[in-house]
């Protein structure tokens, strides 16, 4: 029924995808409107609360099995440390370290380090992803371990890198500064427990992680783990949300830095590029000479001075790196310690610079000091509270200053009878304030906006300090580095406009968010209020849902937020709806054949048309069918198909045509243009494509697998066979057809024996003259002009087979003909007449007196021809050839005392000429992509396998078979030639003789020199274009071994 309905008229295109369309849709949607409504939308917000909730309590759990594995550890390990009878070996130290690590597989490393600053350390590289790439440890490595020991000018530190088996790959050793009794996690560790570091920066690593240490009899240990870890599980996809909603989740402390975060943080605010400073021989050795310097670093003291998750930060941070920058002076910043900590580390020569302190304590100390920065002095109290008219207020209140930043001595030395109260931290002064134990906090009123945003922000009140607008903040040096004192004012002095603009936008700008802090206020208020945790709460700009727990683990009231898009819990309705896209699905598959029935029509002559153009695009023209379709479009669709492959196979075969017969009038042109070498590019292509056949039918040796894989690659080859001399069209006709020395664009042999006839004539004259004054001497003067006569023969004659060529010239002959060039004859007439204008440009200008001496040999300036030009190659093309000075040189001389042959040197360049002018002409033609080949096949006949051919000095390895059998087919078809002015053709055994001399140097192919005497090819040839006389009986014994001839 179907198949008679689909064949009772045809339809348009049109009709037949529009009808099936139509029906299609209107049953899919049918069905999914009548589904829809068996699902709700309230669950959405319930289940994301419940993804939360599981996150948040594995990641509690998780953070608590890091710390209960980290303390028992420890402890594990300060038991065995005490109870060790004996000192422990560094081996056994060493295992029982990569036990534990292996049994605690998120510890990120176990170390110990004594009184005397030995350190000791085991890295686990499997600890996290970012470990391997920070250390730059390679895949077999497992282990690293860290050895730091010395004195305190001379310490060193060991990196070894172990495998798996604790098989030593490589060990690094460098200079340190790193002291392990002055960091937080030696100096608070004790017996009785483990203490726990807050967040800061591993010296090696350079990433944020946190230290659980204790102390045993005569060292600390120390167990290590990343953040990095941590991160993974707050990630969208741990979390089970699709990060395409740019869902952000924080773990952050009580004081609202982020510990961990899903999100990339970055600074995106650029400070510009510095320029390092010009320093005089003395700078550059106090900079070579000094070491790395330690520079203090305070906890949190923004936006000037802090540590984000142990990781220095703020202006003056910047400001000190920017320095660094340009004097090539190494800085390294310790933190983790309070401001009045870090003074007395200053003060006990554990820190080399401490900066961002008030010059009041500047004063007070022995150090070398400048300003390093001003910044505006501001006064925090509790909301309501009247604010501070002038200083002179601070006298009836209790003042807080945080101790060690040189505030006290600031206010005191303004307000002497102030009541100041010196308290450790930002965190203190707040809870003070806010529990009303004092009236103010004067600090940096930057510093105290900060404190205010991530507190309360309700409560505390922060406004400048009228009599305190701007004070300056002072570098601490020690007093032995006090020489770069004036290097650090240079380069503070030179810090750009640009880099100030950064550094003020960056960090003083009230407007521009700092990062490292949770940069939502309501994340922290929300944390406050344990009310408010574990639920999904609205934001008040009501586009997010915030969620808050509160985590146990890291260092004591941490908290887990998930910022939640309003757009994620309104997709969730979309997720649920997959019950109903099943059914849809389910019902589409069971209508799924009879919408394949009614696409059939369509869709099988549409698939075959398309197979069609494949074979079209083949040029398969004569393959190609007509495709049936009841549909009428189609059907004519693939009838004007037809009429197109037909247009397309005469335009095709109209094209290769017009390339064959331009290709064979440019060989008719070169062949033409020398009548000496009318042949060679008909010749050619007969040899070449003959030796391919011989080639392409070996069912062994090199060449078995050789064969043109179609009619368009052995078309590619004839035509290259045919244009491999088409740069011979710009080779003048009288250097290709030089057959002596002396010839130009006519043998200037016969200007030579013109010279000799005068000096013959010279003879007779002189002879005369003797004769005519005295009749006596008449027997002695006719003796000398005989002998004269003999000799100028003998001379003409040697000079005549000089200039033929065919013998070697050796030192003794060009000396000779030195010597005959040395005879004189007067000229009575000017050279200069009936010259061209292109002759008179290489005459000398000046006048001569006549008549005029001349050689009877000579080299003169105007047979030197210069280039009109320079001559150049692109150096895309890879020509490797020696350019000769001149374009050509016609001394008589320089000529006659050729070595070998009739051509100099720039002869021999203007010959080979036409290789580099063919590849020039054949690289500018757009071969079609069929013969992209042609201009790599025709310009390598004159390359040899030993790589000292030309143009190119291409080696066997770079010639393919193809060019090979090119380079054969033009050396043969040149050696039988008997139409060349310069050689007499050779016979065909003195022929095959050359090129098997050429074979065994490696000019030439050897494999397919004796396939082409062993198949025969070289007779065939001969037969049809040899003459009988130079076809001679070759020996193939005397070439080929172990072969049978037949």
């Amino acid at each position: 029924m179907i198949q008679s309905f689909t064949s009772a008229r045809k339809f348009s295109i049109r009709f037949t995808v529009g009808s099936m369309f139509i029906f299609a849709t209107v049953i899919t949607a049918a069905i999914a409107i009548s589904l829809q409504y068996y699902f709700s939308k309230q669950m959405s917000q319930e289940h994301v609360l419940t993804k939360l909730t599981m996150a948040s309590s594995d990641i509690s759990e998780y953070i608590q099995q890091i710390e209960i594995n980290a303390t028992s550890s420890a402890q594990i390990l300060r038991s065995v440390s005490s109870v060790a009878n004996k000192q422990l070996s560094e081996q056994e130290i060493r295992d029982i370290f990569v036990q534990v690590l292996n049994d605690n597989p998120l510890f990120y490393s176990l170390y110990y380090g004594n009184e005397a600053d030995d350190f000791y350390q085991i890295i686990n590289l499997e600890s996290s992803p970012i470990v391997r790439e920070r250390i730059k440890a390679q895949s077999q490595d497992r282990w690293v371990v860290i050895k730091i020991n010395g004195d305190v000018t001379n310490r060193l530190r060991t990196t070894e890198y172990l495998t798996e088996d604790m098989v030593r790959t490589r060990i690094e050793s460098e200079r340190s500064n790193y002291f392990p009794s002055r960091r937080p996690w030696f100096i608070s560790a004790t017996q009785d427990s483990v203490f726990k570091t807050d967040p800061y920066l591993f010296k090696h690593l350079k990433i944020t992680g946190q230290t659980y240490s204790t102390r045993s009899e005569s060292s600390v240990i120390g167990v290590d783990i990343v953040f990095s870890s941590v991160s993974s599980k707050i990630t969208a996809d741990a979390l089970g949300i699709d990060e395409g909603h740019n869902v952000e989740a924080f773990l952050f402390n009580h004081n609202g830095e982020v510990i961990a975060s899903n999100r990339t943080q970055r600074s995106q605010i650029e400070i510009p590029a510095s320029q390092p400073l010009v320093l005089t021989p003395e700078q550059r050795d106090l900079v070579e000479t000094t070491p790395t310097l330690i520079v203090s670093n305070q906890n949190n003291w923004g936006p000037y001075d802090f540590a984000q998750a142990g990781e220095p930060q703020g202006y003056a941070i910047d400001k000190l790196k920017i320095i660094s920058d340009m004097t090539g002076v190494k800085l390294e910043f310790v933190n983790g310690f309070d401001s009045q900590t870090l003074l007395e580390k200053f003060e006990q020569g554990k820190i080399d610079l401490l900066h961002s302190v008030t010059l009041e304590l500047a004063n007070l100390t022995d150090a070398s000091h400048f300003s390093l920065y001003s910044a505006p002095v501001g006064v925090a109290s509790l909301s309501g509270r009247s604010l501070l008219a002038n200083l002179y207020q601070l006298e009836q209140a209790k003042v807080a200053v945080i101790a060690g930043r040189g505030m006290g001595e600031l206010v005191q030395q303004a307000v002497p009878n102030a009541t100041l109260l010196p308290v450790a931290s930002f965190d203190d002064a707040k809870q003070q304030l806010l529990a009303g134990k004092i009236d103010y906090v004067i600090d940096s009123y930057l510093a105290l906006n900060e404190m205010r945003g991530i507190a309360n922000s309700e409560a505390i009140e922060v406004s400048p300090l009228n009599g305190l607008e701007s004070v300056p903040f002072e570098l601490l040096l020690k007093p032995k580095y006090q020489a770069l004192l004036p290097l650090f004012d240079n380069a503070l002095q030179n810090i750009s406009a640009a880099q100030h603009s950064a550094l003020t936008l960056k960090w003083l700008d009230e407007n521009v968010s700092k990062g490292g802090f949770v940069p939502y206020p309501e994340l922290f208020e929300l944390a406050l209020d344990e009310s408010n945790h574990k639920q999904m709460i609205q934001s008040r700009d009501k586009q997010n849902y915030i969620y808050v727990s509160s985590v146990s683990g890291i260092g004591g009231d941490e908290y887990f937020a998930v910022i939640v898009p309003k757009q994620h819990i309104t997709d969730q309705v979309v997720a649920r709806l997959m019950t109903s896209i099943a059914i849809t699905a389910l019902a589409m598959i069971i209508i799924l054949p009879i919408a394949w029935i009614f696409g059939s029509p369509i869709v099988r002559p549409i698939t075959q048309l398309r197979q069609e153009t494949q074979t079209i695009k083949q040029r398969q023209f004569s393959k190609v069918r007509l495709v049936d379709s009841h549909i009428k479009e189609v059907h004519e669709l693939s009838e004007s198909m037809l009429e197109m492959v037909d247009e397309i196979e005469r335009y095709h075969k109209e094209r290769e045509a017009f390339i064959d017969a331009f290709i064979y009038v440019i060989a008719q042109a070169i062949d033409d243009k020398s009548p000496y070498t009318a042949g060679h590019c008909n010749r050619v292509p007969e040899l070449g494509i003959m030796l391919a056949e011989i080639a392409e039918q070996t069912d062994s040796g090199q060449f078995k697998d050789f064969k043109f894989n179609n009619e368009d690659e052995r078309r590619e080859f004839k035509i290259a066979a045919w244009l491999h001399d088409c740069g011979k069209i710009t080779t003048p006709e009288h250097i290709v057809d030089k057959g002596t020395k002396l010839e130009a664009n006519y043998n200037r042999i016969h200007e030579i024996r013109t010279r000799f006839e005068v000096l013959w004539r010279d003879a007779e004259i002189e002879y005369l003259k003797a004769v005519v004054n005295d009749q006596g001497a008449k027997v002695e003067a006719f003796e000398r002009m005989h002998q004269r006569h003999a000799q100028l023969q003998q001379d003409f004659e040697f000079i005549a087979t000089a200039n033929v060529g065919g013998e070697f010239m050796s030192d003794d002959k060009i000396a000779r003909v030195k010597q005959i060039a040395e005879q004189t004859w007067l000229r009575h007439f000017d050279n200069r007449l009936g010259l061209s204008p292109f002759e008179e440009l290489s005459k000398m200008p000046a006048k001569e007196t006549l008549p005029a001496q001349e050689k009877l040999l000579a080299d003169k300036p105007e047979h030197i021809i210069h280039r009109v030009r320079p001559l150049e190659f692109d150096p895309a093309l890879n020509f490797d050839i020696e350019i000769p000075e001149y374009q050509y040189n016609q001394g008589e001389i320089y000529n006659l005392t050729i070595s070998r042959g009739t051509l100099t040197a720039e002869d021999r360049f203007k010959i080979n000429e036409h290789m580099t002018s063919g590849i020039k002409m054949l690289e500018a033609l757009p071969f079609p992509p069929e013969l992209a080949r042609v201009p790599r096949y025709a310009s390598t006949h004159h390359e040899t396998l030993d790589g000292k051919g030309y143009p190119r000095k291409l080696s066997g390895r770079d010639l393919s078979i193809p060019e090979r059998i090119l380079a054969i087919a033009d050396i043969f078809e040149a050696l039988t030639a008997a139409d060349r002015p310069y050689k007499k053709a050779k016979p065909l055994s003195v022929a095959v003789d050359i090129m098997h001399s050429m074979a065994k140097n490696n000019h030439i192919d050897y494999d397919l020199f004796i396939l082409f005497l062993t198949s025969g090819g070289f007779e065939r040839y001969a037969k049809q274009y040899l003459p009988e006389k130079q076809i001679d009986k070759i020996d193939l014994s005397k070439y080929v071994q172990d072969t049978e001839v037949a």
